[in-house]
C-alpha cells in the first residue's frame, strides 16, 4: 500500500472518535432550543428556537432581540399585550407564533424581518397590520384570523411569495385594490367578515385554489373572478347573492361550489362548461322547483344538494 495513503487511512481512523466526541459535547453545551429568555441569552450564538408557550407571560423582555441566530419564536398562549420593538432585530427569524394572546398592536417596523416565512397572530385584539408588512418579501404563511381588523393595508399586495392567508373572523369592510398582487396565493380565507363588495383585482389571483367568502354582506361578485382558473373550492354561503356571474363558467378546475343561505334564484348556464364540478350545495336559497330541475339538467355529472 502506498505509504501516504496508509498514513491518511490511519489518521482518519484515529481522529474519527475524537470528532464524534467533540461534536457530542458541543451539542450538549449549545442546544438549539431554549425555554426561557435567560437560558437563551446564556447561549445567544447558538439558540435557534425559543419556546415560551403557556408561561403566563404578560410582557416579553426587549432582550429577546439579542438572539442573532433565532429562527423560530413561540410566544403563543400567553397574555402579551404587545411585542417589543426589539423583536424586529431578529434578522434570522423564519417563524413567529404569537397567537392566542391579548396583542393590541404589532411593531411598526415588523417589515424588517425580511427572512420571516410564517407569521401567526390569530386570536388577539389587533385592529390593524402595520404598513411595513409589505416588506416581508419572504412571507409565505400569514394567519390573522379572530382579530378586529376593519381594513388591510395596501402594502399587503406586495407579498409576492404569500401562499396562505387567513383573515377570517374579523370586521373587514373592504379589501385593498392591489390584493391581486398576491400572485403566488393558493389559499384565501375571508369568511365571517363584513365585506359588501370585492375589488375587480381579485381575478388576478391566478394560482388560487380555495376561496372562502362565507358569512359576509356580498350582493354581487366581480366578473373578474373567472380569472382564478386554478380554483378548486369556492364557498359563498351566508351572503346576499341573488345571482352569480356568468364568468364562473371559466373556472375549469372548480370541484366544489357552496352557495347555501343566499337569495339565489338561478344558476348561470355557463356552469355546464365545468367538467370537474362534482359538488354544489344550494340549501336555503330562492331556487324554485323548476329552477332546481334546470340546475340538475345543467350539471348532470354533479351532486346537487337543495335540502
Amino acid at each position: 500500500m502506498n505509504t501516504t495513503l496508509a498514513f491518511l487511512l490511519s489518521f482518519c481512523l484515529w481522529i474519527a472518535p475524537l470528532l464524534r466526541g467533540n461534536l457530542g459535547v458541543y451539542s450538549e453545551q449549545c442546544p438549539a432550543a431554549a425555554f426561557t429568555v435567560a437560558d437563551a441569552l446564556r447561549r445567544p450564538d447558538c439558540t435557534q428556537e425559543l419556546n415560551l408557550r403557556f408561561q403566563d407571560l404578560e410582557t416579553l423582555p426587549a432582550s429577546v432581540g439579542q438572539l442573532p441566530r433565532l429562527r423560530r419564536l413561540h410566544v403563543q398562549d400567553n397574555h402579551l399585550r404587545q411585542l417589543p420593538d426589539e423583536i424586529t432585530r431578529l434578522d434570522s427569524l423564519r417563524e413567529l407564533f404569537a397567537q392566542k394572546n391579548a396583542l393590541r398592536r404589532l411593531p411598526a417596523a415588523l417589515g424588517q424581518l425580511r427572512r420571516l416565512r410564517q407569521l401567526q397572530v390569530n386570536e388577539n385584539a389587533l385592529t390593524e397590520l402595520p404598513p411595513s408588512v409589505g416588506q416581508l418579501d419572504s412571507l409565505r404563511y400569514l394567519v390573522t384570523a379572530w382579530n378586529q381588523f376593519t381594513s388591510l393595508p395596501e402594502q399587503l399586495g406586495q407579498l409576492r411569495q404569500l401562499d396562505y392567508f387567513d383573515c377570517s373572523h374579523n370586521r373587514l369592510l373592504f379589501l385593498p385594490a392591489n390584493v391581486g398582487g398576491l400572485r403566488q396565493l393558493r389559499f384565501l380565507y375571508l369568511n365571517d367578515n363584513q365585506l359588501q363588495q370585492l375589488p375587480a383585482q381579485l381575478g388576478g389571483l391566478t394560482k388560487l385554489r380555495e376561496l372562502n367568502l362565507a358569512n359576509n354582506q356580498l350582493t354581487a361578485l366581480p366578473a373578474s373572478l373567472g380569472g382564478c382558473r386554478e380554483l378548486r373550492a369556492l364557498i359563498l354561503s351566508g351572503n346576499k347573492l341573488a345571482a352569480l356571474p356568468a364568468s364562473l363558467g371559466q373556472l375549469e378546475n372548480l370541484e366544489m361550489l357552496i352557495v347555501n343561505d343566499n337569495p339565489l334564484a338561478e344558476l348561470p348556464r355557463t356552469l355546464r362548461r365545468l367538467p370537474r364540478l362534482r359538488t354544489v350545495i344550494l340549501r336555503h336559497t330562492a331556487l324554485s322547483a323548476a329552477a332546481q330541475a334546470r340546475a340538475r339538467a345543467l350539471l348532470p355529472q354533479a351532486k346537487l344538494y337543495f335540502e
